[in-house]
């Protein structure tokens, strides 16, 4: 496990010939993953100008250096369209304000941890409650709801559910889900598919298994309750009046307009 704040100013070491290709200048998180999808390497230009590493071509993050096999892995963030979109969107996820469903402002965040054997995913957040006595305590990966650019939504029960430090998380919570979802897909197509394919199969899914079980929890949480205002799109159709039943429809409709975080945030059983 990795803070975001142990990663920044690493230098990034080229295995194949043993040098130095720059430094971590910063992270790019993808919210609907819940994870560091790119590294914006450190090269003294513009970000707009900045070369980035996808998180998947990372070797190693150690104490002292992030690793990648060779300089192939750095691209130019300008030729990677995913990535100027993290850019533009700009989820820090440190310093966002923590709300719960309840909508209760209890906090905010200091960092957090991100696991850099599964894809960087987020595992947990460091939480303060109380910016005055700096009190940190972590937020667990499954109470998290919506990473979003000025909040992040959680459980209305999350107090209950916080630690004290990351030795009382494994690598592996959040992530059973995720595990058994793959070992269940290998083993429903291990008859359709060579050895060889399998594998690309399984790892393709690994890699949108954690955006999907993210959004997958916020539809169980709003399946069945009730909004509580009026949400319109961006060309002023009503999404979900108020008091509708929320449904896959309005879900996938909200999601479409970029206000499923709104919805999340004004609704009650």
């Amino acid at each position: 496990m990795k803070k975001t704040q142990e990663m920044i100013g690493l230098p990034i070491i080229s295995i194949s010939d043993g040098m130095e290709v720059g430094k971590v200048k910063s992270i790019l998180v993808n919210a609907d993953k819940g994870a560091i999808d790119y590294i914006v390497v450190d090269s003294g230009i513009q970000i707009l100008g900045a070369r980035v590493i996808p998180t998947e071509y990372i070797q190693g993050i150690g104490e002292y250096a992030l690793t990648i096999e060779n300089e192939s892995a750095i691209n130019d963030i300008s030729k990677i369209p995913a990535a100027i979109d993290l850019l533009q969107k700009n989820i820090l996820v440190r310093g966002t304000k923590v709300l719960t469903t309840k909508g209760r402002l209890i906090g905010e965040i200091e960092d957090f941890y991100v696991d850099e054997n599964d894809s960087c995913r987020i595992t947990a957040l460091e939480y303060i409650a109380d910016i005055t006595q700096k009190k940190v305590r972590l937020i667990p990966r499954k109470n998290v709801i919506t990473f979003g650019k000025n909040l992040i939504i959680v459980t209305d029960d999350v107090e209950s559910c916080l630690v004290d430090n990351i030795s009382q998380l494994t690598s592996s919570e959040g992530g059973e889900e995720e595990k058994k979802n793959i070992i269940d897909f290998s083993i429903e197509d291990s008859e359709a598919v060579s050895e060889n394919s399998s594998a690309d199969v399984r790892s393709s899914e690994g890699e949108s298994t954690a955006a999907n079980l993210f959004e997958q929890r916020q539809r169980q949480y709003l399946i069945g309750r009730k909004a509580t205002r009026t949400i319109t799109g961006i060309n002023g159709e009503i999404i979900v009046a108020e008091g509708d039943v929320i449904n896959e429809e309005i879900i996938d409709a909200a999601k479409a307009n970029g206000k499923l975080v709104e919805l999340v945030m004004n609704n009650r059983p």
